[in-house]
């Protein structure tokens, strides 16, 4: 008896006149069809349909179509609708599998006996290459038998078969190994979004609607790029003219107009009373996860895993950040819908109380979440009180720009120690040294025993070149402070600037290594950053020149993506100053010119005297002489940097009289933020009175060596 085929669920949905071609994700497909799987999972709305179905009407290779659906519970009807999707190209396909499964019979033909007919057969469908399309395969995941059977495919399909799943979440099937071998290619949530350039020209070309380049952007920011709000906006805007395009655009909410129907009647529609209550009780949440979900709705574990998801399935819930992550979010347009649903039902004094019963249980392990449902329910002494009892972490984790966020809506943020801070610190990783000074000082005056704000005051005295100052500072901060970790800081600084004279190498690497590596455990990004990096100039200095290069990098992971911009800056420096050091000089200035493009006009000073250094010492004398050329007079760290490399180049040149002349005028018993930098200028001022003849020289050379050797800075000793 043969198993009844629904022929919609074996072709490809047809296109929609209004359907624009994503050539940039159409390339992508053609460009991975050789892959063994591509997975192209969204949540509800994104295209992935539409997506695949162009690229099957566009493609040579054959694309085998299934849309599985609710129904695809048992494996003998999803092994009857694949041996369908192929006689959709050959009517004789899987002649053998076909009569198999219409033998089934108790003592007859096993699941895994039509498996194995069916993989023998499947080879003949991708002789030429193939694509086999598994859409909405997420409705069919949980189902033991299909997904056993997804996996043998997988696992043991012919060489020129690809196998696309389309799914609301990552299949249960196993690639680990294909993914090491290349022979995995993903598209998420980040590719299906529509670009810039696909919106203007979605509403320009498919919608004969084109928009001004500030509505576009306003449509992007409140869409982000989520294809199934486009359809509806494009679907509200047939009857408006330009003024009311502009208007609504502008004022496009979920909560209300042709969205908040649609999602109404769409995407919520008849779901159960707890379901809904479920969804609109957690649309509070900037994330939800499993823990926050049964705060906000008071539900027991079990039903809050249920009811998300039953939500996950629906669409209404996705958006996780990486496949292990048990956090989701929903889109904004969909969280205005259901917050105006929650404020309807419970109003403003309900919501608010549900925003505080959610800070109080986070308050004790996350700061951010606590401090965003305070805020949400106007609680500003409660704000207050988690941004003081964080500001510590805040400053370490590199978090100011999202902590400012917060200070921002106090009644009086000048008043609030902790507030002034934290501009201070965005004012540093902005380049701004002067408002960095100028804040830091003014939340001395105000908390002058805090060692949160000591430690910022010694920062900066530092970005303000006052590096003796700094150091005294650091000084009291290592005496006084009741916070290990700021007390190993003030440690760690007064040990850096040490190493600029005389200070014991070995030691400060082993201190700020150290420091790091503590900082890594307690995942504080910004301060294990700094010290890396603080790690590598070190190592630098010590002729340490492998693991000056590793140290830097792991500053750079640790930097990227906080606000922590001359810091990262430096910290590619200091790659590049190893690369060169290791032997590596074309790579050095690559990746100097590499970070170049990438740099804003504030840190072009910086820029610039490192590569001039790096290029004095061990690269092109005249680009360097071009480099220094570029800039005004120096400041702060800079001078110390531009003055030693005119003075390399000077011995370059063979003018070596000059060179010892200019190099013995820089003052080395002063403290700044470059390890071994003293000794660097004994060992450039003996080299120019060798070359030069000077009768002191070999005197000069020895008390080089032994400083340097005293130090530990094995590279200028040699």
């Amino acid at each position: 008896m043969s198993y009844p085929i629904q022929p919609g669920k074996v072709q490809a949905p047809a296109l929609r006149d209004e359907t624009l071609a994503r050539t940039r994700l159409l390339d992508w497909l053609e460009a991975k069809i050789h892959s063994r799987v591509i997975f192209v999972i969204a949540d509800a709305g994104y295209g992935k349909t539409t997506l695949l179905a162009d690229f099957s009407r566009r493609t040579r290779h054959r694309t085998i179509w299934y849309r599985l659906d609710e129904d695809d519970r048992d494996w003998v009807g999803f092994l009857s609708h694949l041996v369908a999707a192929g006689r959709e190209h050959d009517p004789d396909f899987a002649s053998r599998t076909a009569a198999m499964l219409r033998s089934l019979e108790p003592g007859g033909p096993t699941r895994d006996d039509v498996v194995e007919a069916f993989l023998a057969e499947l080879p003949s469908l991708a002789s030429e290459g193939a694509a086999l399309i598994f859409d909405d395969f997420h409705l069919a995941d949980e189902v033991a038998d299909v997904r056993q059977i997804a996996r043998e495919i997988v696992s043991r399909a012919p060489e020129r078969l690809t196998v696309v799943f389309a799914s609301r979440r990552q299949p249960q099937v196993p690639v680990s190994k294909l993914r090491a071998m290349g022979e995995v290619a993903e598209l998420g949530i980040p590719d299906l979004r529509f670009s810039d350039a696909e919106l203007e020209q979605l509403f320009r070309e498919t919608y004969k609607r084109p928009l001004e380049p500030d509505v576009l952007a306003d449509l992007a920011q409140r869409t982000e790029g989520w294809a199934a709000s486009l359809t509806l906006v494009q679907a509200a805007l047939r009857e408006r003219s330009p003024s009311e395009t502009r208007s609504f655009i502008r004022s496009l909410s979920g909560a209300r107009d042709e969205l908040h129907d649609y999602l109404a009647e769409e995407v919520v529609g008849d779901l159960p009373q707890i379901h809904q209550q479920f969804l609109m009780r957690t649309s509070v949440l900037q994330v939800v996860t499993p823990e926050l979900a049964q705060v906000a709705t008071g539900l027991a574990a079990v039903e809050v895993q249920s009811l998300v998801l039953e939500s996950e399935r629906l669409g209404l819930l996705g958006r996780r950040p990486n496949r292990r992550s048990t956090a989701q979010r929903y889109h904004p347009l969909v969280r205005e819908f259901l917050e105006a649903r929650l404020l309807r039902e419970v109003g403003r004094a309900g919501v608010d109380e549900l925003h505080v019963t959610v800070a109080r249980w986070a308050e004790s392990t996350d700061w951010r979440t606590a401090a965003h449902h305070f805020a949400s329910a106007q609680r500003w002494e409660d704000l207050q009180r988690v941004l003081d009892n964080n500001v510590e972490t805040i400053v370490a984790s590199g978090a100011f720009a999202a902590a400012l966020e917060f200070a921002r809506v106090l009644p009086d943020i000048s008043k609030s120690v902790t507030g002034i801070v934290i501009q201070s610190r965005l004012a540093n990783s902005e380049g701004d040294y002067e408002k960095v000074a100028e804040l830091a000082e003014m939340a001395s005056a105000l908390d002058p025993g805090s060692d949160v704000v000591m430690a910022n005051l010694v920062q900066a005295r530092m970005v303000r070149g006052r590096y003796a100052e700094a150091a005294d500072l650091a000084d009291d901060l290592m005496r006084i402070a009741t916070s290990p970790l700021l007390r190993d800081v003030g440690i760690a600084t007064k040990a850096l600037v040490n190493s600029s004279i005389d200070g014991d190498l070995a030691e400060s690497i082993e201190t700020c290594e150290s420091l790091a590596e503590r900082c890594h455990a307690d995942g504080l990004l910004h301060f294990e950053g700094v010290s890396w990096l603080n790690a590598a100039l070190l190592n630098l200095a010590a002729g340490s020149w492998e693991r000056a290069l590793a140290c830097a990098g792991r500053a750079i992971d640790a930097l990227e993506g906080n606000a922590s911009g001359p810091e990262l800056a430096a910290a590619r420096y200091a790659e590049a100053a190893a690369m060169a050091f290791s032997g590596q000089v074309d790579a050095a200035r690559q990746r100097f010119f590499q970070i170049r493009a990438g740099l804003s006009t504030t840190f072009v000073d910086e820029y610039l005297s490192e590569h001039a250094q790096m290029e004095a010492l061990l690269g092109r004398a005249e680009l360097s002489r071009q480099l220094l050329g570029r800039l005004g007079p120096g400041g702060f760290a800079l001078s110390e940097i531009q003055e030693l490399a005119k003075g390399v180049l000077l011995i370059r040149d063979g003018r070596y009289d000059e060179a010892a002349h200019h190099l013995s005028a820089i003052d080395v018993e002063q403290p700044n933020p470059n390890p071994g930098n003293k000794v660097a200028v004994k060992a450039f001022i003996s080299a120019a009175q060798l070359l030069g003849g000077h009768p002191m020289a070999g005197k000069a050379a020895n008390e080089a060596v032994a400083a340097a050797t005293a130090q530990g800075a094995r590279g200028w000793a040699l």
